[in-house]
């Protein structure tokens, strides 16, 4: 094995094998009218999408065509140069110029000269970034591969998060009757503990409040009340939801076996629904059956604060700092055997990579953020991300994952609460792929822990798995495979990674031909077992008349073998009917929440059998497009489904199971 990796960005993140799997990299061949070159006038509109987005890598002067890229060249690349300059900086053509010289650039492949752009991902104060002098029909974002023309309200999200600070708007005619007296009282407690001395100490609870941002008056106009901050922290429910008509808290701890909350707190009322009590209750939860053990301070007492500890609070707290409360996503706090997962409304205001490396602090609602940091809750501004990565490291725990959900506009984060390596796990690493294992990169070698520890993987997965950017990771696998540590099966977004003698199941291996399914009905026999009574079933196995008898030696080559449709299969898609019914006899609209945990239902009592789209459509009487575009697509992204044919998604026979086996 050889262990060279060549490290060069620009001569890897341009080879036309890793292009196919990069979502951010868009190939225009740009050869003009005359095929002497020329900038294709959409590339504008990949230039908005990439810099409303996460930013992305445009390429000129190669033509794409349904996956498959082809290096045509550029003959004179000065010229579409110069006009790339000249576009970006009219501003009657595009917004804001993001790119700076080292951006615009000539690189060589295959011999050709192809121009690279590298747009950058446009800080909020900049966003939207748009086209032709119109913000509401020249926005676009990066949708998948494709550029999606934004919609008036995600063009006017992005206009509002230009504002600086969100919970400090005053809201007229909420006083301090609208405030939880209990939850103000316990809070002030919290802050003489924390500051014994402090001057804030003495006074009343509306200075009090004025004093921690909570109720403000606004010298210029003289209106007075609570601040957004003052209501979300204290307030009663009643009053919060007269402000903040979608504003939802929940928590959810649940057992991955059924994918079912076994314990839950949610704003229903029953409390007083704020963020300090919903933090306080949801802390504990956290927190209470954690299986770490306990610190010694220098003085040999026990500390009852681990990192871990630390961790899940500072994940807490920044969830509700930085959750955009006008919105109708609610907070969403999950707990799972071996991992947390952490949900709020709103994109970050910063790029992940500058979130994890601290410093550039833009919280959305600084107030909140400093009401926690108040009572010792929280750390300083800019420094919580890197605060959880370095603790969850202390405490052994697998790196968080961090990122965003731009379709949803979402924000979310999980701690894994599973040690990184284990000294079993970390000789075999070494015996598999060599004392060169430790010179590799943390990226590299969660790559190949992943290789180890499951049996095939794609691109989504490690993405899943690192808060790196997504052509890091395209990068990171090429240059793993091209040193021989990987192989690799399928194409395009079927790409599967894996060990050497692994196979990846396909329908013409023996790994694909090992694979059950479960038996559907024919058409013809699916009235036949509409009943809910077994008994209804006519018995299969009676003897029909043979009108036309075969000729026997010719039975075996012109009847292949089919798997009887049998009493158990039966009562199987039977009750696979009843799981579905609530969605296949909705004739209106159907919620997709609905639809996802009817699919896990479905999927669960199928198992260890996997289910097929058509027979998904066929239960839940849904359209497969429909199912396999905007349901089962996300599910198996998010590795909540596993596909039967991973190296082939779009299988007409594809499968679908709860477990990769």
């Amino acid at each position: 094995m050889t262990n060279k990796i060549n490290d060069n960005p620009i001569a890897n993140i341009i080879d036309i094998q890793t292009l196919q799997e990069s979502v951010e990299v868009e190939c225009k061949q740009a050869g003009g009218r005359d095929g002497h070159g020329a900038v294709p006038n959409d590339m504008w509109e990949t230039y908005s999408a990439f810099a409303n987005t996460r930013g992305g890598l445009i390429l000129l002067g190669i033509k794409e065509k349904k996956g498959t890229f082809t290096v045509e060249g550029i003959t004179n690349p000065a010229p579409l140069i110069k006009n790339v300059w000249d576009t970006v900086n009219n501003p009657n053509k595009v917004s804001v110029n993001l790119l700076s010289e080292s951006d615009v650039r000539v690189e060589t492949l295959e011999g050709q000269s192809v121009i690279a752009i590298t747009v950058p991902r446009a800080p909020r104060q900049s966003r939207p970034v748009f086209i032709n002098a119109n913000p509401l029909n020249g926005t676009y974002q990066r949708r998948y591969e494709a550029d999606q023309k934004c919609l008036p309200p995600a063009v006017n999200k992005m206009l509002a998060e230009q504002e600086e600070v969100r919970d400090n708007r005053i809201l007229e005619h909420f006083t301090l009757d609208d405030i939880d007296p209990e939850s103000l009282r316990i809070y002030r407690q919290m802050f003489i503990d924390a500051k014994p001395q402090h001057p804030f100490l003495e006074l009343s609870d509306q200075e009090f409040l004025r004093s921690i941002r909570g109720w403000q008056k606004d010298r210029a106009t003289g209106k007075a009340g609570l601040t957004l901050a003052g209501l979300v922290m204290f307030g009663k429910w009643d009053a919060i939801q007269d402000a903040l008509p979608s504003f939802a808290l929940d928590y959810q701890e649940k057992d991955d076996s059924t994918h079912r909350w076994i314990d839950r707190i949610y704003t229903d009322g029953s409390w007083s629904g704020n963020a300090f009590d919903f933090y306080r209750k949801v802390y504990r939860k956290l927190t209470v059956d954690l299986k770490v053990g306990f610190n010694l301070t220098d003085g040999g007492q026990r500390q009852d604060t681990t990192p871990a500890h630390e961790a899940i609070r500072e994940a807490l707290v920044n969830t509700l700092a930085h959750a955009d409360f006008s919105t109708e996503s609610n907070i969403l706090i999950e707990k799972h055997p071996d991992f947390i997962g952490f949900r709020n409304a709103g994109l970050m205001r910063v790029p992940v990579h500058e979130a994890k490396a601290g410093g550039n602090s833009q919280c959305r609602n600084p107030a909140i953020h400093q009401m926690f940091l108040n009572i010792g809750l929280s750390e300083k501004a800019g420094s919580g991300i890197p605060k959880i990565y370095s603790n969850c490291k202390a405490q052994n725990w697998q790196p968080p994952h961090l990122y965003e959900k731009d379709e949803l506009n979402q924000t979310l984060l999980e701690l894994r609460m599973v040690n990184m390596v284990s000294p079993e796990l970390h000789q075999r690493l070494i015996e598999t792929y060599g004392e060169g294992y430790n010179k590799l990169s943390e990226l590299k070698r969660t790559i190949l822990m992943t290789a180890i520890t499951e049996s095939w993987f794609n691109h989504e997965r490690i993405c899943s798995l690192t808060s790196e950017h997504t052509r890091e990771v395209t990068l990171a696998l090429s240059q793993l495979v091209n040193a021989g540590y990987l192989e690799s099966a399928g194409q395009h977004r079927g790409k599967i990674y894996h060990l050497k003698g692994v196979e990846v199941p396909t329908p013409d291996n023996e790994a694909g031909r090992n694979i059950s399914f479960v038996l559907s009905p024919s058409q013809a026999a699916l009235p036949l077992i509409g009943s809910k009574t077994i008994n209804e079933v006519p018995d299969l196995t009676e003897p029909m008349p043979e009108l036309n008898p075969p000729v026997p030696e010719l039975v075996p080559e012109l009847s292949p073998s089919v798997p009887e449709f049998d009493l158990s299969a039966s009562n199987l898609w039977l009750e696979l009917k009843e799981i579905a019914s609530p969605i296949a006899q909705n004739s209106g609209r159907k919620q997709k929440p609905d639809v996802q945990k009817a699919i896990i239902d479905l999927c669960t009592k199928s198992a260890p059998n996997c289910l097929r789209l058509s027979d998904i459509a066929q239960l839940l009487n849904m359209n497969t497009d429909t199912l396999r575009k905007h349901y089962l697509r996300e599910m198996v992204k998010e590795q909540v489904l596993f596909l039967a044919y991973p190296t082939i998604p779009n299988h007409p026979e594809q499968g679908y199971k709860l477990h990769k086996d």
